[in-house]
């Protein structure tokens, strides 16, 4: 439901800017072009506020928590586990990462801990992936598969080069393990990627002014993951653009509002909205990431497409970039990635039937060029 609009932010310091949340509440949010941004937990005013705009415009100043002793007997894996964890930046950039890499090892080290990190051996990291290759559990309560056994050596062999490194032995007993090799009829392509009949079904399905069609609408023109879609709002846009610190890299994006984007966000009724958030309950309250996922699934099985998804729409709009022969660095601008190698893993298909589509009308060409040429030589004969 609609909120009342909040008073100026002229007298608030500089990239400070304050809102009402949907309970009710004035909260204050720093965000500034190139650093950090965040909501401040202190009241307006007090030192504790001063303290926290001062760690927001100066990161650089803010001294890192001292880490706790690690209890565990040395040489042991809950000793190396430890010491690992003590820099968290070695997890990954954001705190989102740091915490799927941090509930990877955890679960390696459950039962493990007390052990040598010199007798753990190639084989024993075989052993324990091949075991997490095995899926167990349904819906969304499944643990293990190919996706789970890769990150989990992926992780493993980070581990162990940093035990190398502590010289607990000489060698990567991790990386001397075998990769995950999937069977050629277990192969997939991941999430799959919405085609343009499969946007208009859902179009067709979902008017304009309705909650579903405008989640399509943002995943697909934000190009952005579930953990930022859901949290968007009116109040963030700046300028024409939607401002997005990518909750896995902590990456700061600008997004231009596409005009169908504006078109389905002004088509929407004030009760069925929120300046805070575009997408809001039943009960006028934003959802949570997992529900707000499994929100949208619904909506996607509902419009007779049951096989499609959220971040499928973000495959869609890589496709379409790369269809459209845009360049890396353009469609990295906007998804947020870093590498062309994460890029061609969504683009892959698009790029091949383009590819391969030049390669038919050049050999075409070529065959056509050589019967004329044959032609001519027999008429000279």
């Amino acid at each position: 439901m609609a909120r009342k609009r909040v008073g100026s932010n002229r007298f608030l310091p500089k990239y400070v800017s304050k809102f009402e949340s949907q309970h009710g509440k004035v909260r204050y949010v720093f965000r500034r072009k190139g650093f950090k941004g965040g909501y401040f937990r202190s009241e307006l005013g007090t030192e504790d506020f001063r303290a926290e705009y001062h760690a927001f415009m100066h990161p650089d100043q803010v001294e890192a928590p001292k880490p706790v002793p690690s209890k565990a007997k040395p040489g042991t894996i809950d000793d190396l586990v430890d010491r690992y964890f003590a820099v968290p930046e070695r997890l990954g950039p954001s705190e989102v990462t740091q915490q799927k890499v941090r509930a990877v090892i955890e679960d390696f080290r459950t039962g493990r801990g007390d052990r040598p990190v010199s007798l753990v051996t190639f084989e024993a990291i075989d052993k324990i992936v091949a075991k997490k290759l095995v899926k167990t559990g349904t819906g969304n309560k499944t643990k293990g598969g190919i996706h789970a056994a890769r990150k989990l050596r992926k992780e493993l062999v980070r581990l162990f080069e940093f035990a190398r490194k502590l010289k607990m032995l000489d060698h990567n007993p991790a990386a001397d393990s075998e990769k995950v090799r999937v069977p050629v009829e277990q192969r997939t392509t991941g999430f799959h990627a919405w085609t343009e009949d499969e946007i208009q079904q859902f179009r067709q399905h979902w008017a304009l002014g309705t909650k579903q069609r405008l989640a399509m609408e943002l995943y697909l023109w934000t190009d952005q993951r579930r953990c930022d879609v859901y949290k968007m709002g009116r109040n963030q846009i700046e300028g024409g653009c939607i401002p997005v610190t990518q909750e896995k890299t902590g990456k700061l994006i600008w997004v231009p509002l596409a005009p169908q984007l504006l078109e389905a966000i002004v088509a929407m009724s004030p009760a069925d909205t929120s300046p805070f958030c575009f997408i809001v309950s039943r009960k006028g309250t934003a959802y949570t990431k997992e529900s707000f996922g499994n929100w949208f699934k619904d909506a996607c099985v509902e419009a007779g497409l049951p096989h499609c998804n959220g971040h499928g729409l973000r495959k869609a709009t890589l496709r379409r970039m790369a269809e459209l022969q845009m360049s890396n660095k353009t469609m990295k601008s906007l998804s947020g990635q870093e590498r062309d190698e994460t890029l061609a893993g969504y683009i892959a298909t698009a790029d091949q039937k383009r590819l391969a589509a030049a390669a038919i009308r050049e050999l075409a060409a070529w065959e056509k060029g050589l019967g004329g040429a044959e032609n001519q030589a027999a008429n000279a004969n």
